[in-house]
């Protein structure tokens, strides 16, 4: 409940607040809401999905007191964990290629986490991380893990990431809009925004139609032709050959 003084931080997760965009839709039959998931503490919908994790993690016991908790990000879940951690004393180690944004990663360190930077494939472009540079990211993250023995956040497979929008993100806009909801419409990356929404409206109202939103040149989950994967879209779709979301959102 965000009325009273919170004692944690990630208590502040949540609880967003959603907004009519009548100005957009004066020409249009029927409205349209935007969720403002940016007033998250770590600026976005990615905090619900960290504190979920290791929320979860914790109560089934595969998350011990003091553990490192280790992700790969190119930021705003490493955002979103570092925060969590922070709060909950967890180290964390967040681990990026080099072709991501440094502020992302300054952001990371000044809320305590260590970033580990992993060089990025001969041939890559400065600034754009392809697909061989995530693989050389994830080679590393698997190595800490190993070495730390910590607990690997894994945001495309821990239950959690979907959890925290079905049971959080769409249980709030339902009530905000009294269950005036007719479609969902979300851009895929991890794929855990979508399937949990889609998951909790499907259980609300089976009526409810629910969209995928992907580049134009790189319609992936379409099954149509990808002419362009370097789309500038970052996180998400069909980039560089790699797909970003896995299990139940695909």
């Amino acid at each position: 409940m965000k009325g009273k003084v919170l004692d944690h931080v990630y208590e502040a997760i949540g609880d967003t607040p959603i907004v009519r965009l009548s100005h957009l839709t004066q020409a249009l039959e029927g409205e349209i809401y935007a969720k403002l998931e940016y007033l998250n503490p770590g600026f976005s919908k990615k905090d619900r999905a960290a504190r979920a994790i290791i929320e979860e993690a914790e109560a089934d016991g595969q998350l011990s007191p003091g553990q490192t908790v280790v992700e790969l990000t190119s930021g705003n879940m490493g955002t979103g964990l570092a925060i969590v951690c922070a709060a909950k004393g967890y180290p964390f180690v967040a681990v990026m290629s080099k072709g991501n944004s440094v502020e992302r990663a300054r952001m990371m360190k000044a809320l305590g986490a260590e970033v580990v930077l992993v060089d990025q494939a001969p041939g890559s472009q400065e600034g754009q991380v392809s697909g061989e540079d995530l693989r050389l990211v994830e080679l590393v993250t698997e190595r800490i893990t190993i070495e730390r023995q910590a607990f690997r956040a894994d945001q495309f497979n821990r239950q959690g990431s979907v959890h925290a929008h079905q049971y959080s993100t769409a249980q709030e806009a339902w009530e905000q809009t009294d269950g005036q909801i007719d479609a969902f419409v979300d851009f895929v990356g991890s794929g855990g925004t979508f399937g949990g929404c889609a998951r909790a409206f499907k259980a609300l109202n089976t009526d409810i139609r629910c969209y995928v939103v992907e580049p134009r040149t790189a319609p992936f989950l379409a099954g149509l032709e990808v002419t362009n994967p370097n789309h500038r879209i970052q996180g998400g779709g069909l980039r560089h050959g790699i797909r970003f979301c896995r299990g139940d959102a695909c």
